[in-house]
């Protein structure tokens, strides 16, 4: 690996880093009068969420007064979902009034963008889509296929029979659908016929049949006076792909929305994002001077980058709903990011302490250091990938390849949990680019220039001073106590799960969740009475609020079970409270309905998710450290989880939370998280077998692995904890309950993560290979 760089690296990186920190956030337009044209999008040209600034509310019906049925219904509202997620609206509200045939969708958008239309939006979510092939060129002619024979639709641009190249679709039919055009080409070829294809009651395209087609496949062409666009093509592909919905559907009703989280949520995380990075940069600063400088600095481009995959910056990737949840993302990865500099910063650090010069520290730091780097993110990947895969849309690459897993379920979307992974994966994607890659490559910058040579920069002992002889932690030693500690912490917190019961949130169990705003006081008991008495539901549970920032309260009634509401309900409920409290100024904030059925499906799709996530990360432990008995090491490590698993379950208990999506999401990034930590230990343990042989007792081997692994271990956690905390502060403050209660559980986790990773899975894993080694004596 080559060490020795040149005093441009340092220069030419940072500068490249700084342009695109500035065009990121800031964008590049120009404008001409009133005319502006946008060359790279910027931060301010995110479409955000519901959360955070506003959208569209509509009414969908059946057209002619059709009389849909309840798996009808359901039907189109996964359809509906799919066309959603499809089209990068992973945040969005939409739930079914069976008792009028009424499907209620929210979704967000940006005031004043003109890339994004609500109204051609809610056109296109609402056509039926249904495709036809027929014989000859009417729409009565005979059926040959229909569009649930397509397994796939894709947009196209390129030459067709050998003419110009055009926009079209390619498509490709399911095995009863390939038969069913092979027949009918094969037929139509000999009597020179035609086929037509037809969306709904449109003509798309009529062709003649010049040879009998049997591979599966077929393109949908435009006319000559009439061609297809880009737009054109990818609306048709992603309508196909969607499938149809089982009846027309037309518009009830229309109108914008306001943010149902409160105007200030965006601030507010931004500012949580800004202070976490400035108090990282002090810490990674002060512990590993100028290393961790540039660490920070190739930091900010990670961010900026993470950003700039959301906006749209990059013209080949389709720009992504910001959520509330998808900030937290990006906050967590600020404080995961700075992972791969501390290990490389450590064992520079250790390698100059050792006696070696700056140029020899740098190159074995280097070396040494990527291995677990790779190792440790790989476990966060594996988990983002499972989020995205279980919770996006049915037609994403992730979902497609664990369909295996999920089919049971059916296409069920979550959008503030797939734009989670979604910023989690970028970000750790990213941090390969900035915090291994550009990090390094500023450093041996640095080490280019003399006023920089210094090793005192790069975490050396000044010259005559004595390093401080650290006593190492005999962590083998308290085997026993930990393990104890762990089992009684684990009895103690389902004894509190007992006692004070688990509550499941409307996500798991269905139901209603009404979000209201208002002023003074009042007293609960009344104000459910007369709730109870305009929703007809005796069983209502309230829960207030208080955005400490802007002063304004919050009350949240919840409806469990099947109770659902619709909007003239809740009119009527705003009615009711107006009038008997009319000092109070109630307000809607938001509505959330999902039915028993999916709340269920939810739920037992959220464990399966957990458990194939654990599965894939003890799969991979084991085949990554067989050469030091992995798979013994994975079950430990996965033993050692479900403390830190059952710390983020009794966090939510004591809280008294409700488990809801939040909940699965930070069980699955604590399961990569400390794995992450441990992988690292796991690391140096394999490492050290090479270097001190066969000799050295396991116990001895793992004892001084731990040890050189518990500084790095420590630190990484605080930066993310401390990013966490951050989060957690300015939830509250602002009254972002959805945040705080996923963020604070999460932060215990990794409290947890780091004691397990450290003291549990270790000391589990040298207890069973004592007992192994009786056994075998």
């Amino acid at each position: 690996m080559k060490t020795k760089g040149k005093a441009w690296q340092l220069v030419v990186t940072v500068l490249l880093i700084a342009a695109f920190v500035y065009t990121a956030f800031f964008g590049v337009a120009v404008k001409y009068g009133d005319v502006t044209k946008t060359y790279i999008k910027g931060a301010q040209d995110i479409r955000f969420g519901v959360d955070i600034k506003g959208g569209v509310n509509v009414t969908f019906g059946p057209s002619d007064g059709y009389d849909a049925t309840d798996d009808q219904l359901d039907a189109a509202q996964l359809v509906i979902e799919n066309r959603l997620v499809a089209l990068n609206v992973t945040d969005y509200e939409l739930y079914v009034d069976y008792d009028s045939d009424r499907l209620i969708l929210e979704f967000p958008w940006q005031s004043g963008e003109t890339d994004f239309d609500p109204e051609a939006a809610i056109e296109e979510i609402g056509t039926t889509a249904y495709l036809t092939f027929r014989e000859g060129s009417s729409a009565d002619g005979e059926l040959i296929l229909d569009g649930s024979m397509v397994e796939s639709a894709a947009a196209q641009y390129g030459p067709v029979n050998g003419s110009s190249s055009e926009y079209y679709v390619a498509l490709k039919f399911t095995d009863e659908g390939a038969k069913a055009f092979g027949d009918a080409t094969t037929k139509l070829y000999q009597s020179s016929g035609t086929i037509s294809i037809w969306l709904d009651d449109e003509n798309v395209s009529t062709a003649s049949v010049n040879a009998a087609i049997t591979d599966g496949s077929a393109i949908i062409t435009s006319s000559a006076a009439n061609p297809f666009t880009q737009e054109d093509v990818v609306k048709m592909a992603r309508q196909i792909n969607s499938g149809s919905l089982p009846f027309a559907l037309t518009v009830d009703s229309y109108s914008t929305i306001s943010p149902s989280l409160g105007e200030n949520s965006l601030s507010a995380m931004v500012l949580a994002g800004l202070i976490a990075f400035a108090l990282i940069v002090v810490l990674m600063t002060v512990l590993y001077r100028l290393p961790g400088f540039l660490a920070c600095i190739a930091l900010a481009g990670q961010v900026a980058a993470t950003l700039a995959f959301v906006s749209g910056y990059f013209s080949v990737f389709e720009s992504f709903t910001l959520t509330l949840p998808g900030i937290a993302g990006i906050i967590l990865a600020i404080g995961m990011g700075v992972d791969a500099n501390v290990i490389t910063a450590e064992r520079i650090k250790e390698e100059l302490r050792s006696g070696k010069s700056l140029d020899g520290a740098l190159k074995s730091g280097f070396a040494r250091g990527l291995t677990p780097i790779i190792d440790g993110n790989v476990t966060i990947v594996i988990v983002a990938i499972v989020l995205m895969g279980a919770f996006g849309p049915s037609d994403g690459f992730f979902a497609k390849a664990l369909h295996f897993v999920f089919f049971a379920f059916g296409p069920s979307t979550a959008g503030t949990i797939y734009a989670f992974g979604y910023t989690l994966l970028t970000g750790v994607l990213l941090n390969f680019v900035f915090g291994v890659f550009a990090t390094r490559v500023m450093i041996r910058g640095a080490a280019a220039l003399k006023a920089l040579r210094n090793p005192w920069l790069y975490g050396a002992d000044k010259p005559g001073k004595e390093p401080a002889e650290k006593k190492p932690i005999n962590f083998v030693a308290l085997r026993k106590r930990f393990l104890t500690f762990s089992a009684c912490l684990m009895a103690a917190i389902l004894l509190c799960a007992v006692g004070f019961g688990v509550r499941l949130d409307t996500e798991f169990t269905g139901g209603a969740m009404i979000t209201l705003s208002y002023e003074g006081e009042f007293t609960t008991s009344e104000v459910q009475k007369t709730a109870s008495a305009a929703l007809g539901s005796n069983d209502l549970t309230l829960q207030s609020g208080e955005n400490v920032a802007t002063g304004e309260q919050t009350l949240k009634i919840s409806m469990p079970g099947n109770e659902t509401v619709t909007t003239d309900q809740v009119e009527n409920l705003l009615d009711s409270l107006n009038e008997t409290y009319p000092d109070n100024a109630f307000a809607q904030l938001s509505l959330s309905n999902v039915s028993a059925a999916m709340g269920t499906k939810f739920l037992q799709k959220s464990l399966v998710a957990v458990v194939f996530a654990l599965i894939l990360i003890l799969l991979y432990i084991g085949i990554r450290f067989k050469k030091i008995g992995g798979l013994t090491g994975g079950m430990m490590a996965v033993l050692a989880l479900l403390n830190d698993l059952m710390v983020v379950f009794g966090t939510f208990v004591l809280l008294r939370t409700p488990l809801d999506g939040n909940f699965i999401a930070a069980m699955l990034t604590i399961l990569g998280y400390s794995i992450n930590d441990t992988v690292v230990v796991y690391d140096r343990i394999r490492e050290n077998r090479a270097l001190m042989g066969k000799k050295t007792s396991f116990e001895e081997l793992v004892n001084h692995s731990v040890n050189q692994s518990a500084r790095r271990t420590l630190i990484t956690t605080i930066t993310t904890v401390m990013a966490l905390g951050v989060m957690c502060v300015i939830s509250k403050l602002y009254g972002l309950d959805s945040i705080f209660t996923f963020a604070f559980p999460l932060m215990m986790g990794m409290v947890s993560g780091v004691y397990t990773s450290l003291c549990v899975s270790t000391s589990a894993w040298v207890l069973w290979s004592e007992r192994k080694g009786k056994k075998n004596a």
